[in-house]
């Protein structure tokens, strides 16, 4: 009885020691948030003025990772599009690329060049890519491209291959290959669009080689990887071929969680910039798959896996095209 006194003492002990230390570090990291952070508009009639710091952030940089945590979130997209647009219209950004089969992506890029097909068809087959939001982009991309000498407009490629689905350690080298060729066929600069867990630029995520591991091989420097991340909402995912909304809460203790508690609805954070609480820390952000699963988080090290974060606290599910 004795003996068991001692321990309970020392444990609690360890604990009044441990929760104070996680609880400066939580403040720390909040507080560093809260001061590096570059809030980002969600008002669908906001100008790009707060996407201004992407030019410095990217200096130097021709490949930028969008990733995403769903394939199914409405302010992702919205986001991408909102970043792409200002990529490509200040920066000289020339070649967007999509996971998505090269077969599916090229009658979308014809639509870019030269203005022929029904977009909306198009899209059809898309999966969860037949949202609103890259519906929008596509018609803004047409548009730009309009004025534009043939080697001055925006290509679209897919670099996702359906033979490999079922193999990710062949379908992701697969993946980078077909954008390594795509990019040095004479792009500037180009940017990708995929799940977080393919854009990633070590291990730490997917537990194997994903895409990113052999972009940041490859290109080194050149390619900058960016996270996208939510804490709670609602998604969108594929039921027999037709978007289903499902409700979600993070997980506490996770970087969303932390990330949840800054000042901002919605922000980008570059884990580069110093000093940094969280750089070289590893710690999980949310995943949630396209076929309904609750979200599974997955770790990352700042710093190491993505180079920035864009964080939206509370999330809806993406719109099909043409959805009310």
């Amino acid at each position: 009885m004795h003996s068991l006194k001692i321990l309970w003492s020392r444990i609690a002990v360890v604990y009044l020691v441990i929760l104070p230390c996680q609880v400066h570090a939580q403040t720390e990291s909040v507080d560093w948030i809260n001061k590096r952070a570059h809030e980002l508009q969600s008002d669908s009639t906001s100008t790009d003025q707060d996407l201004r710091f992407l030019s410095s952030t990217l200096k130097g940089k021709t490949i930028l990772g969008l990733g995403e945590a769903s394939h199914g979130t409405q302010e992702f997209y919205y986001q991408k599009r909102r970043i792409i647009q200002y990529l490509v219209s200040q920066d000289q950004y020339r070649l967007i690329a999509l996971e998505s089969p090269a077969s599916y992506i090229e009658p979308i890029n014809q639509y870019l060049q030269t203005g022929n097909g029904n977009l909306k068809s198009l899209l059809k087959i898309m999966g969860l890519y037949n949202a609103d939001e890259i519906y929008k982009l596509c018609r803004w991309l047409k548009s730009f491209n309009e004025s534009r000498s043939p080697n001055d407009k925006v290509k679209m490629i897919g670099f996702d291959d359906e033979e490999f689905w079922s193999d990710p350690f062949t379908r992701d080298e697969k993946m980078a290959s077909n954008f390594i060729r795509a990019h040095e066929q004479g792009t500037p600069k180009s940017i990708l669009w995929s799940q977080n867990l393919h854009l990633a630029k070590d291990t730490t995520m997917a537990q194997y080689k994903a895409m990113g591991f052999y972009l940041k091989k490859h290109f080194g420097e050149q390619y900058y990887a960016i996270g996208l991340d939510t804490y709670s909402g609602s998604v969108s995912v594929l039921n027999h071929g037709q978007f289903e909304s499902h409700d979600f809460v993070g997980t506490d203790s996770t970087f969303s969680a932390l990330f949840s508690k800054a000042n901002f609805e919605a922000f980008f954070v570059d884990f580069h910039a110093v000093p940094n609480p969280l750089l070289n820390t590893k710690n999980s952000i949310t995943n949630i798959y396209s076929n309904w699963q609750e979200p599974k988080p997955l770790p990352i090290v700042a710093g190491i896996d993505f180079d920035g974060l864009l964080f939206i606290r509370n999330t809806t599910a993406s719109k099909a095209t043409g959805a009310n």
